[in-house]
């Protein structure tokens, strides 16, 4: 006699578990933005390490009226624009929150010069970026 459920029971609601999962994931995330965007895309977060790329370690340079894609490879990641050209106006991601694996954020850069970025939770690690517009 058992005291619990059997190992039976246990996979059978652990396959019920899985299907219902399996089931719903196409509804959470699906293919990265990446393969239907055609044009430069900065990671976030790539392999959870805190940094842009590129753009932590060398500036993207990309010609005016070029859009970028923006696409969260990990959680908890934040874009604040520092400087950017005086004519320019990108505002990097809505309000103070930070935001998650596969979200995307697009932008067309029309004002040629230096545009710096960070990602406020991660800029002591040194999570900041830079863009170049000629």
């Amino acid at each position: 006699m058992t005291n619990g459920p059997t190992r039976r029971a246990v996979l059978r609601r652990g396959g019920a578990a899985l299907a219902a999962l399996s089931a719903t994931a196409g509804c959470v995330g699906g293919e990265s933005t990446e393969t239907e965007f055609d044009g430069p895309v900065v990671a976030v977060g790539p392999n959870g390490r805190n940094t842009f790329t590129p753009g932590t370690n060398e500036p993207l340079t990309i010609d005016a009226g070029t859009r970028v894609l923006f696409d969260w490879r990990s959680a908890n990641h934040n874009i604040e624009v520092r400087n950017q050209p005086t004519d320019a106006d990108w505002q990097g991601t809505e309000g103070t929150g930070t935001y998650h694996t596969d979200h995307t954020l697009e932008y067309t850069f029309e004002v040629p010069g230096e545009y710096y970025y960070v990602c406020t939770p991660h800029e002591g690690l040194g999570m900041a970026g830079e863009l170049v517009v000629e």
